[in-house]
């Protein structure tokens, strides 16, 4: 089965200019045309663009996925695995983040506290 540009855009909330571009940079493959020049789109072409849009979400750069429309299932899910450890390692970065500026609020509070009783020794 095919698809027009206007039944894709409803399928993947892609615009008409996004699918030319990821088509122009080579995230899509290039994509096959009826008589009339219009372009008709794979199942397959519907599929991967759905994956490239889930996984723009969730940060991944257009970029990764230039010239991988026909990479096979494996080698999709090895790129989703590394992206996850990726995406491990941030949360390590940011968990260890969230606990030097607890240290420091904790801090900055012992620090207030402090000044307030001398403050309040002074009256």
């Amino acid at each position: 089965m095919t698809y027009s540009t206007k039944q894709v855009m409803a399928m993947t909330d892609l615009s008409k200019d996004a699918l030319r571009y990821y088509e122009q940079i080579g995230i899509l493959n290039p994509v096959a045309r009826d008589k009339n020049r219009y372009r008709m789109y794979s199942e397959d072409d519907v599929t991967w663009l759905q994956m490239v849009k889930l996984m723009r979400s969730m940060g991944v750069k257009a970029e990764s996925f230039i010239g991988q429309q026909g990479s096979t299932l494996a080698e999709r899910r090895v790129f989703t695995a590394q992206y996850q450890q990726e995406v491990r390692h941030q949360i390590e970065q940011l968990q260890r983040i969230d606990r030097q500026l607890t240290e420091k609020l904790a801090f900055l509070d012992h620090l207030q506290t402090g000044a307030d009783v001398k403050s309040k020794e002074a009256h």
